[in-house]
């Protein structure tokens, strides 16, 4: 792996070399675009040494908003967030120390440096950093798709979180893992999964194991080991200069805020809440309220059309009633336009006994009962709009778990309804990382992780990542 060792000094130089030519032209646009004011020219050998003071502070910004932490090697929204954050904030503190220093800065030719050509640069570092990143990103996924760049990891378990880890790295080459096998832990292992599964070992047998397979990194999935175990399995994982990681269980996925305090030299932990502190409530309603108007009342004809083609296309109403199990585990009645033909729901039982899942959750890739309009309506999610009058009358918010029928929370399990302390949403975290393809302890742990991780802002994130899922299509059916 001394390839991505590399990786971060090519994108430091890169990313100032780009600062620094684009506070440049943006010097050399300033005096060429003919609309512009017309202004004395100063000397370019003013703003040429200011360049790099400007790379300086940018580079120090998107540092610090974590661009150089190599969490994975895709561009994903965040990182354009990212960098937007770090060219914004750049540009607000060479404005603000240009204000501040005005005439001593400049050596008196000129009073300030121009907050124009300061804007343009903004503008220009935003575009060719957003490109050199996500270019850079896609040339990666194709050197990953070859298998190159990936990361050999070891599995440390056999249970069933262990082998969704090994389809989901076997499946997305973003993962940047490539699965050697498994090292048995404790539990049964039947001869048909040993068939099934690459089994390398004891875990025993993890320093040979580690010492004949080119490892870089080894991944605990089973919690039940004891602590004696634990530290010998890291110390293994040390001295052989190996990766040591761990999928959190239960209490590990609680990722709130702390508090820490100490009483008697013994550290306590405090949760914090984030969601139901009164501000947050507040500007989530607002937005609730801003995107339903915004969704509904413009695209009215729209909306229209569709609720006329779902009245001509098959029999029974435009819109679909059903029970949901909302904030509180209240029941509440869920409004979609209608997909389905009129007895669908007579015939769920006959297909939940013949589909029967682990998880109680129907999934139907081919589902009988879906109208031809309705496959439509579903492929591009146009059938959860109605869902904005549940969220306008306070039953549910744009972003946030999932509903589940009643039927479904009857197997839910008791740290599963950890849901229920929030509004249930339109779309969430679910929806982006995979929708109807994740179980649904995995479906849980990302609303847990949601409710404990709220913001404004990561609303947003979710809102922009679902335009795309629902453009493909991402597991809705």
């Amino acid at each position: 792996m001394r390839k991505r060792l590399l990786l971060k000094p090519i994108l430091a130089l890169v990313d100032i070399s780009i600062l620094v030519c684009t506070f440049q032209l943006a010097y050399w646009l300033r005096f060429q675009i003919p609309f512009l004011p017309e202004r004395p020219i100063p000397s370019f050998e003013l703003y040429f040494r200011f360049s790099f003071l400007v790379a300086l502070v940018g580079f120090g910004m998107l540092h610090s908003s974590g661009l150089y932490r190599q969490r994975h090697l895709s561009f994903r929204i965040e990182d354009f967030f990212a960098i937007f954050r770090a060219i914004t904030f750049t540009a607000l503190i060479i404005m603000a120390t240009n204000f501040i220093l005005r005439g001593y800065i400049t050596g008196g030719d000129i009073e300030t440096y121009s907050r124009l050509i300061i804007l343009i640069a903004w503008l220009m570092s935003l575009v060719l950093l957003t490109l050199w990143r996500a270019g850079g990103a896609l040339v990666l996924k194709q050197f990953r798709r070859r298998g190159r760049g990936l990361r050999n990891v070891i599995i440390i378990g056999t249970d069933a979180v262990a082998q969704g880890f090994y389809r989901a790295v076997k499946e997305e080459v973003d993962f940047e893992y490539r699965a050697l096998g498994f090292v048995y832990y404790g539990g049964k292992l039947d001869d048909e999964n040993r068939c099934n599964m690459n089994i390398l070992g004891s875990l025993g047998d993890l320093p040979t194991i580690v010492r004949e397979h080119p490892v870089n990194e080894v991944v605990l999935t089973c919690m039940d080991m004891d602590n004696e175990t634990l530290a010998q399995l890291i110390k293994t994982c040390e001295r052989a200069d190996v990766q040591f990681s761990m999928i959190p269980g239960f209490f590990e996925i609680l990722t709130r805020q702390m508090n820490v305090k100490e009483v008697a030299d013994i550290p306590i932990f405090q949760l914090e809440e984030r969601i139901f502190q009164r501000w947050g409530r507040l500007v989530k309603r607002g937005m609730d309220i801003a995107i339903s108007l915004v969704v509904l009342l413009p695209l009215l004809p729209m909306w229209a059309l569709v609720a006329l083609g779902v009245k001509v296309s098959s029999k029974g109403g435009v819109f679909y009633k059903h029970a949901r199990v909302g904030k509180g585990e209240k029941i509440f009645q869920m409004y979609k336009f209608r997909s389905m033909y009129a007895d669908a729901d007579i015939r769920r039982q006959e297909l939940e006994q013949r589909n029967a899942s682990t998880d109680a959750l129907l999934r139907l890739p081919s589902d009988a009962r879906v109208t031809p309009l309705g496959r439509i309506l579903r492929r591009f999610s146009f059938d959860e709009i109605p869902q904005l009058i549940n969220v306008l009358k306070g039953e549910m918010t744009v972003v946030g778990p999932r509903p589940h029928i009643p039927s479904e929370v009857a197997h839910y399990k008791e740290w599963h309804k950890r849901k229920f302390d929030v509004l249930p949403g339109i779309t969430g975290l679910t929806q982006v990382s995979g929708r109807k393809n994740l179980s649904l302890d995995e479906m849980v742990r990302l609303d847990i992780y949601y409710i404990e991780n709220w913001s404004p802002w990561l609303d947003v994130q979710i809102l922009l990542r679902t335009l795309p899922a629902v453009l493909v299509g991402r597991g809705a059916y």
